[in-house]
Parts: structure tokens; sequence; C-alpha cells
């Protein structure tokens, strides 16, 4: 195995694809986090440009990990949790760790085959459950295969705070007395913009930023189009963590219509910025956006029934009527902050890996 100085163990941590989002942010975290704490640290995508390109990268990766060049493997989303993790359990790797980053339905038939056997067999040597939710989705799955469960509860930075920079109100012409909904993510089957889509043709004067991009965008106009708010939509492309700060303050009520989520980083981020949200009625959606007093979660939040436009359009009409205070969406902000910040997720990865560095 490759020499480490003072005690210092290598730890890879490995996507699936290295595209900014919540496993993104999460990766970056972990790494300052466990750079602090001691540890080398490097990040890699398995995928990388084209299919030539990505085999080579693949082809390298396995090369590094059999060599023993790693103490530890974190991996994130499916693909890099096969794979990663498949060449650590035959080079020995001391930690093989997959994170779920995704919930069983949200994995396609042959990925949860693979992750189920790997699991049970002990390829993975421990598995990370950032929410009780996640944790009951497994509930029945094998014993063998629960049994690598450790709970780390997922860590959130808030946002960079507005730099004023861009007014996206300005940017996207929508009136300044209009209602606008926002929401962030990929635009992909999972994050069912499309029911918001539905829902803003039966909420008038309202408009929609959505920042992300993703397969789902031409689909996406097209609904719009035909449902005549092609003009209250507004698609404004990818935009870096730094500047999402200034898309959350041009709107009112954050919307989240999630199919399935194991955390929901995206709606947490959206507290932390004084936003009240309308959220798929999700468990793990009420676990983490549930925080503080029932009056103030009353009143910051609603949730919809999962691909129901109608219920989300109502929840919209009714949290815009009863819209919180400034103290209220103030207040809520910081307690979500003091449940949801990164410090006890960074100290229970530090415990978790003290053990390769005695």
């Amino acid at each position: 195995m490759t020499d480490h100085k003072d005690n210092q163990p290598r730890v890879l941590q490995l996507v699936t694809h290295d595209k900014m989002g919540g496993v993104r942010t999460l990766v970056d975290m972990v790494t300052a986090g466990l750079e602090e704490r001691g540890f080398i640290v490097e990040s890699r995508g398995l995928r990388q440009g084209g299919a030539a390109e990505t085999v080579r990268n693949m082809a390298s990766l396995a090369r590094d990990i059999l060599k023993g060049r790693y103490q530890a493997i974190l991996t994130y989303q499916i693909a890099a949790s096969i794979y990663g993790n498949f060449f650590g359990w035959l080079a020995r790797v001391p930690m093989r760790v997959s994170h779920h980053t995704a919930s069983p339905e949200g994995l396609r038939p042959q990925w949860r085959a693979i992750d189920k056997l790997f699991g049970t067999i002990g390829v993975y040597t421990h598995m990370v459950m950032n929410s009780n939710a996640t944790r009951d989705a497994f509930s029945s799955w094998p014993a063998a295969y629960r049994k690598h469960f450790i709970d780390i509860i997922h860590g959130v930075d808030p946002l960079p705070v507005s730099t004023g920079r861009s007014d996206w109100r300005e940017k996207c012409k929508i009136p300044a007395s209009a209602t606008v909904l926002v929401a962030t993510g990929r635009l992909v089957a999972q994050k069912d913009h499309a029911t918001a889509v539905a829902a803003l043709a039966l909420l008038p004067g309202m408009h929609l930023i959505i920042a992300g991009d993703g397969p789902d965008q031409a689909a996406l106009e097209t609904r719009a189009q035909r449902l005549g708010v092609f003009d209250r939509l507004h698609l404004i492309g990818p935009v870096d963590r730094s500047e999402l700060g200034d898309v959350l303050a041009a709107g009112n009520i954050y919307v989240f219509p999630s199919v399935w989520e194991t955390f929901g980083l995206a709606g947490v981020e959206a507290t932390m910025a004084g936003l009240p949200v309308v959220a798929a009625d999700l468990a793990v959606l009420r676990e983490v956006l549930s925080t503080g007093e029932p009056a103030g979660v009353q009143a910051m939040t609603r949730f919809h029934e999962v691909r129901n436009a109608d219920e989300l359009a109502l929840a919209v009409q009714d949290l815009a009527a009863h819209y919180p205070s400034p103290e209220m969406r103030a207040n809520y902000a910081e307690m979500q902050k003091e449940r949801h910040g990164r410090a006890r997720m960074l100290e229970l990865y530090g415990e978790f890996l003290a053990p390769l560095k005695a």
C-alpha cells in the first residue's frame, strides 16, 4: 500500500458526474471538513466528456484504486458507488462507503439489483443514511444489507447572501407587483418541474423562475406553451452557487415538487434564505422542513400531494394569502441553520474515519 505522510490517510470521493448540484455541494463540504482534520482528499468524477474519454478515465481510476492509493472510498450516486466500491473491494480498501443519494424507487432496476447484492455481501463496508426517511425507505431490504447503515444527517451551508448584482425580476421582465415562485435543480423527471408548470396555469399573474438545466427543458417549454404560460415561465439555465442568492431574492415562494428525495438540500437552502416553501408531501421533506416551533413550521411550509398540480396551486395561493412576516421568516431561517449546519455532520465524518489515523 502507498505510504502516506504523518499518518494522513488518503480518501477518494467519487461521484458519477461532477456537475453542480446537491451532491457536488455535499462533496465540497466533506472535502473541506476532512482536510481540516488531517486527511488527504481527492475528488473525482466517473464520467468525463465523451465515451472514449470516460472509458480512459474509468481505467485510470481502477488502476489507482487497485494500486492501494486510498485508505477510504466515499462514493455518491449509484454508478460511482458500484464501480468505485467494487474495485475498492478487490483492493481491500479498509473503508468502502456508499452514500444513498437516491431512494430505492429512484434507482433503475438493474442498478437496484446490483446495489442490493453489493450491500448484502459486503462490497460496501458502510452505507450513509442522511435522514430517518431514507433509512425507513430501505426497511424491507435484507438485514445483511441494513447492518451496514450508519446515520450521518446531511449538513447544509446557507447560500451566499444576495449580492444584488443580478436582478432576476428585471432580467425576466417580471412586474414588481407579481408573486414569483422560484425553483432550483436539474431539469429531470425526479424534480418534477412539470407539475409546477401545470400549477402555474392555475395561478394567474404569478411567475415561475427555475434555475438549472437538464434533459427535460424542451418538454417543459412545450408544456408551458400548450398551457399558455410560456411568458410567465423563466428557465434561466444553470447558475453558480455563489449567485443563487440573487435568484432566491427574486422569489416570494420556493416550490419543491420532487417525486422523491433522500434529504431535500435545495428546500433547506431556500428556508435558510428566508423563503417559505411549498413542497411535495414526502416523508423526508416533512422531516427536514418541520424544524422549530409548530407556529413557525405552519407559517413557512405547505405540502401537496406528489404530482398534483391542483394541490400545489392551492398551497401556493394559501401561503401567498397568509404570507409570513419578515420576523417569522428570519426566525425560521435561523432555526434551520442551527438544525442543519455543517458542523455536526463534519464532526461525525471525522469520528467515523478516525480509525484510519490510528
